[in-house]
Order: C-alpha cells, then sequence, then structure tokens
C-alpha cells in the first residue's frame, strides 16, 4: 500500500466518524456567547441548551467544553411533515408536541377542539389537515403554499401566547413567599413555574432572573418578556412580571402581588410607574 493510499483510507475513516458522530465538542474561547456559537455551527440556541441542560440561565464560562448538535451526523430519514397523527405519552404537553412536529399549538387546539387544558395519555393527536387532491397540480401547489404561510404567521407569537395562557390560569391563587404551586406563588416563584412550561428553567429569584436573556428598551417589549420592579427601599431589583399586553405608553403584565396574589396590573399605575427598572427578552434566548 502506497503512503498515498493510506492516508486517503485514513482520511476517509475520520470523515466517516465525524459524520456518524451525534455531537462535537466546542470548548468556549473570549468574547464567545451561546448566540455566537450557534451562529457559527448553523443552529438554533435551544439545540445547544437540549445537549448541555445545567447551563439554562447561567452566563458562559471561558474554557468551557460545550456539546453541540453536529448537524452532519444527523441520520434521521423521518419526514415530521408527513405524520397526521401522534399517541400521547407521560410527561407531554401541546407544546412539546408542536415543537417536534414543527406545528403550532393554536392548530393542535383547532384540530382537536376536545383537548382543553390536559392530554390524556394515548390520546391519539390530530397533527395536520389532508390537503384534498385535485386533478390541477397547479391549484394543490397553491393550496398547500396558502396553508403553510398561515402556519407561520400563527407560530411567531405561540411560544408569547402559550406562556401567557399558562399564566392566566393562575389568576386569583394567593402569594406565598418562595411558593412555586397553585397553594400559593411569589413573583419569582410563578415566572419560574410559567416558563417551565416551555423546558425552560429561570433562576429561583427576581434578581437573578434579570440577569436571564437580553435587556431591552421599553420601546422594544413584547408579550412574553419579562418586566422587573423595584419594590424595596434600596432601588435593587425586587420584583417581577410577565408582558400580557402592550398599548402605546402602556405595559400590562402578570405577577403575584404581595396582598392580591396573582393579578394583571400595568405601568400606568402610579406604583408601578415609578418603580419600573427593566424588561428582559428571554425567549429569543432559547428559540
Amino acid at each position: 500500500m502506497s503512503t498515498y493510499q493510506f492516508f486517503t483510507i485514513l482520511f476517509l475513516l475520520v470523515t466517516s466518524m465525524v459524520f456518524s458522530q451525534t455531537a462535537i465538542n466546542h470548548k468556549v474561547r473570549k468574547g464567545e456567547s451561546f448566540y455566537s456559537i450557534a451562529k457559527k455551527y448553523d443552529i438554533k440556541e435551544s439545540a445547544i441548551y437540549d445537549l448541555n441542560p445545567k447551563l439554562k440561565g447561567k452566563l458562559l464560562q471561558l474554557n468551557v467544553v460545550l456539546s453541540i448538535p453536529n448537524k452532519k451526523g444527523d441520520s434521521s430519514s423521518i419526514n415530521l411533515s408527513q405524520v397526521q397523527n401522534h399517541k400521547v405519552v407521560s410527561g407531554e404537553n401541546l407544546y412539546k408536541i408542536s415543537k417536534k412536529y414543527g406545528t403550532s399549538i393554536q392548530e393542535l387546539e383547532r384540530l382537536n377542539p376536545s383537548i382543553v387544558n390536559k392530554l390524556p395519555i394515548g390520546y391519539s393527536l390530530i397533527l395536520r389537515e389532508e390537503i384534498p387532491i385535485v386533478e390541477n397540480d397547479s391549484i394543490a401547489i397553491e393550496t398547500e403554499a396558502i396553508v403553510e404561510s398561515s402556519t407561520e404567521i400563527v407560530v411567531e407569537n405561540t411560544n408569547a401566547d402559550f406562556l401567557i395562557e399558562a399564566a392566566l390560569r393562575n389568576l386569583g391563587i394567593k402569594y406565598r413567599r418562595g411558593g412555586t404551586t397553585k397553594k400559593g406563588f411569589d413573583c419569582s416563584g410563578l415566572m419560574f413555574t410559567t416558563y417551565k412550561e416551555l423546558d425552560i428553567t429561570l433562576p429561583r429569584s427576581s434578581h437573578e432572573q434579570a440577569k436571564t436573556g437580553t435587556k431591552v428598551k421599553r420601546s422594544e417589549a413584547q408579550k412574553g418578556d419579562l418586566i422587573f420592579f423595584s419594590t424595596n427601599n434600596r432601588g435593587t431589583i425586587s420584583h417581577v412580571g410577565m408582558i400580557t399586553e402592550i398599548f402605546e405608553d402602556e405595559i400590562k403584565f402578570i405577577h403575584s402581588s404581595t396582598h392580591q396574589g396573582v393579578i394583571v396590573s400595568s405601568t400606568s399605575e402610579s406604583y408601578y410607574a415609578k418603580r419600573f427598572k427593566q424588561i428582559n427578552s428571554v425567549l429569543h434566548s432559547f428559540f
């Protein structure tokens, strides 16, 4: 065997091993962030968190070795866009199923009107409507394009709307210091439990939650963002809520108030207008 043949075979073996790996390692360098690393490998930040769950909501440390999805090694041959039904298993919710099959929560609810808040285990969930077969191919293609474009419009706010709906189901529940269940919530506990619905683990205090995601200008605020206030005498962040609606200069948010429990308030109220501190966008870091 010649030297050329030897190195050719060696190269093919190494290439084959790399392509067969489902994940590769990346050592964090100075100046890198989850966003820049995801962009480098042409993946979503959420894909990095899926393989490195302990890093969710934490600052990226220098020299940490991350597991990165190897897109070249993805050998999946199942076309999920063609699947029509899904059998529900324990631990699943509409968000997880919609993410798996590339659809929206609203679309699943429309196709399965009998599903309200809970999915029965073993339930055969309808994922998609079958597009009628017509003789004119151009009409069929046009119909598919309309369905796809309308789905994309719905997907834009799916995650934020899902969070808001989850939080609103807790309206009226009393305030409880350190609470994260329907027996009672404190402000950060309500956010922790709500975001957990999307498999996002936030820190447990409003002060630490204020370090999660990206701080945005008030004019750039969107539904689902976290909004922070200083309700102590030190001027530091001590209270958090989640934005539910935006009307020009007014922002409505759901939170757990010490005296009233889980309620929806507004930045137009003088108490919160004077104590407003910042707004953080968290969803973009995960999706």
